[in-house]
């Protein structure tokens, strides 16, 4: 893969990190279904249309070998076992 286009998929990556972190943001502030005014989504549908174009952009990062899927899944798996034992996300309780 030429180096242009490495670039901008890593560009566009980071831009939709960003947009992930504002829409995360917004949910805090203004809740998960608070719809803001003029706007025809829910602050979590507009999180889970940004958590997909981050999505696509780490799937297109594995597809053209700037990533390795292996080494990021192993990464994946490692995260998840250290959130069990340091965070309160995988508690007792019951969720939907």
């Amino acid at each position: 893969m030429n180096n242009s286009k490495q670039e901008e998929i890593l560009l566009i990556a980071q831009e939709e990190c960003a947009e992930v972190t504002q829409a995360i943001s917004k949910c805090f502030r203004f809740g998960l279904d608070n719809v803001k005014p003029g706007k025809p989504k829910t602050n979590r549908e507009h999180l889970e249309e940004e958590a997909g174009d981050l999505l696509c952009m780490i799937q297109l990062m594995i597809e053209k070998g700037i990533l390795n899927e292996t080494a990021v899944h192993q990464a994946s798996l490692e995260k998840r076992s250290k959130l069990q034992k340091w965070s309160n996300i995988f508690g007792s309780e019951i969720t939907p």
